[in-house]
């Protein structure tokens, strides 16, 4: 059985009672075991660059203490923060949310919108895009202007919300794909992609299953370009 390790790169502590159940169900009948951790010093949540930059240390000691105890690590969180630092930093293979589920809507259709929460989302996902070479295929990126941690207090309303911006995005924009641009939306995905009618990739399960592919692919990270072994440790106490 593989064992990845998915941290929440934040020190909300909910967040891992909150996707206990999630990531037991992409587990299940997968012969793959899925632990999660939060971070002890950090931001609450990671909705600005600011809280990204100070999130990464943290992330980074949580992964030099994953290797040689985990196959494979997620970080959860659509800001991919500490993604490409991480698969310097280790020899198991490391997957974002952002980027695995940006690369999967470019699968299913020719343009991708991405729906996320605050404004400021917006030219944040079109860095991102731009960063993977997705530019082209992106046709919008939208905030619903929700914060991160209270697009659960009402499910109903967070759907809805997300719904109209999908389907603004499809309509006014041309979107094939919706990619949802926060993994604590994961709790609506089922709604919005039912009253939306096209396909919405939810990133925390596309990175899963994307780690899941490389682990048994026997694939990992190559560190003879772009990556490279690190000169020095995490900095970490």
């Amino acid at each position: 059985m593989k064992k990845v390790l998915v941290i929440h790169p934040v020190t909300t502590a909910g967040l891992e009672e909150k996707f206990r159940d999630y990531f037991a169900g992409l587990a299940r009948g997968h012969d793959l075991a899925i632990d999660s951790v939060h971070l002890k010093t950090g931001p609450a949540s990671v909705e600005t660059y600011f809280d990204e930059g100070f999130s990464l240390q943290g992330v980074l000691d949580v992964v030099a203490e994953a290797a040689g105890r985990y196959d494979g690590v997620m970080i959860n969180c659509f800001a991919d923060p500490g993604v490409e630092a991480a698969r310097e930093l280790v020899d198991i293979p490391v997957v974002g949310p952002a980027e695995a589920s940006m690369r999967l809507a470019t699968t299913l259709g020719h343009k991708f919108s991405v729906v996320s929460t605050f404004r400021n989302s917006g030219p944040w996902v079109e860095r991102q895009a731009r960063a993977l070479e997705l530019e082209a295929r992106l046709a919008s990126a939208v905030g619903v202007e929700i914060p991160v941690l209270e697009l659960g207090r009402d499910p109903g309303l967070t759907a809805r919300v997300i719904t109209e911006a999908a389907r603004e995005a499809v309509t006014r924009d041309g979107a094939e794909v919706i990619v949802l641009g926060c993994t604590c939306m994961a709790e609506v995905a089922k709604t919005v992609r039912e009253e939306v009618g096209v396909p919405v990739v939810e990133p925390a399960a596309a990175a899963v299953r994307m780690l899941q592919a490389l682990l048994d692919l026997g694939l990992t990270h190559s560190k003879i370009g772009v990556y490279r072994n690190p000169l020095h440790g995490t900095g970490g106490a």
